[in-house]
């Protein structure tokens, strides 16, 4: 019953998404602005498989959303290539990232595979930032939005059609996450985060979960970022600094770790929270920052994180308990079948 009804909530919420530009010119709120909310929950979404479902702290995640906007910048100005190219081609700098870095964040976990994570982003931060030639150095670097030829779908991308394909792709991404974490597969970081050893005791190679996981978030944080860097037409170094890095953490923290729509709500909150209080104020991280503080006090798990413990407070075994019981269980099986064979 639990289930079906979070189905229904997402459900409710993808299509409250659709009419996005419409309840944005309402409200006042730019459809760019839109856009960078879904996109950044792309991001988000990224953090939440590695630190949410698998418990490893990935703390230069943004290193793999910058070269997503660089991948696609730097093929949209030196190779012309069309609009979804562009897209595919920052996803696929992004996996050449987590290929570089993934052999050595295998060999640590909890807080010093993050600082790892850390070190590489700050890496891949200063090439963008010292070679000018290439990518503009600190000044950026600035391209042409291509156009859009999709089936009927030609001619010029605007703002309100860049926003349909990035919720398009969000949908998508949303689908695809909640499939992954759903899977033996997802099941199986679940049971890494809780017991690693005893998923290895099983004769799990706990090490390629974890890379296929790392792998994972790369796609997501590529198409983020290549998607930003068509929103902005533009790609800078702060996109791969520390700095983003943090907000991709909290935006996963402040929704809920852990959960499919958390990193949309942590979006949501920071991205038009940010917007909004930016006029009012120019000590807006401030406020935010306190804000991100009362909610850590009052919603431990994050918002949707603490909703969902207290819905399930009531029931015997809750449903995040039996999830690492679940993939030892089909893991044990796995292993009986093919010794059977």
């Amino acid at each position: 019953m639990n289930q079906n009804r979070g189905i229904f909530a997402g459900l409710a919420v993808l299509v409250v998404l659709a009419f996005g530009p419409a309840i944005g010119g309402r409200m006042n709120i730019d459809t760019s602005f839109l856009a960078e909310v879904l996109l950044t929950a792309i991001a988000a979404m990224g953090v939440n498989l590695l630190l949410g479902y698998t418990g490893l702290p990935i703390f230069g995640n943004a290193a793999l959303f910058g070269l997503g906007a660089y991948g696609a910048g730097l093929s949209i100005k030196n190779w012309h290539v069309g609009f979804l190219v562009s897209i595919l081609l920052g996803i696929a700098a992004a996996l050449v990232g987590a290929l570089i870095i993934a052999p050595f964040l295998l060999r640590r976990r909890n807080i010093y595979f993050g600082l790892l994570s850390l070190a590489f982003g700050q890496v891949f931060y200063f090439i963008a930032y010292r070679y000018s030639d290439l990518t503009g150095g600190e000044d950026g670097m600035s391209f042409a939005r291509p156009p859009l030829n999709l089936g009927p779908i030609h001619g010029t991308v605007s703002d309100t059609l860049m926003y349909y394909v990035t919720y398009a792709l969000f949908v998508v991404a949303t689908v695809a996450f909640w499939l992954i974490v759903r899977s033996p597969f997802g099941r199986t970081l679940v049971a890494i985060k809780q017991n690693e050893l005893r998923v290895r005791y099983l004769g799990l190679n706990a090490d390629r979960f974890i890379l296929v996981g790392i792998l994972i978030a790369a796609v997501y944080a590529g198409l983020a970022g290549a998607l930003y860097g068509l929103l902005l037409r533009f790609a800078f170094p702060l996109l791969l600094d520390w700095h983003q890095s943090g907000n991709f953490i909290l935006m996963t923290m402040l929704g809920g770790a852990g959960t499919i729509f958390g990193p949309l709500v942590g979006a949501i909150i920071f991205v038009i929270g940010k917007d909004v209080i930016s006029t009012i104020t120019p000590a807006w991280e401030i406020v935010l920052g306190a804000f991100f503080i009362a909610c850590v006090l009052g919603f431990p798990k994050g918002i949707l994180g603490s909703i969902g413990a207290a819905l399930n407070r009531g029931r015997a075994e809750p449903e995040e308990e039996l999830v690492p019981a679940v993939a030892i269980d089909q893991a044990r099986a796995k292993i009986q079948s093919d010794s059977v064979q």
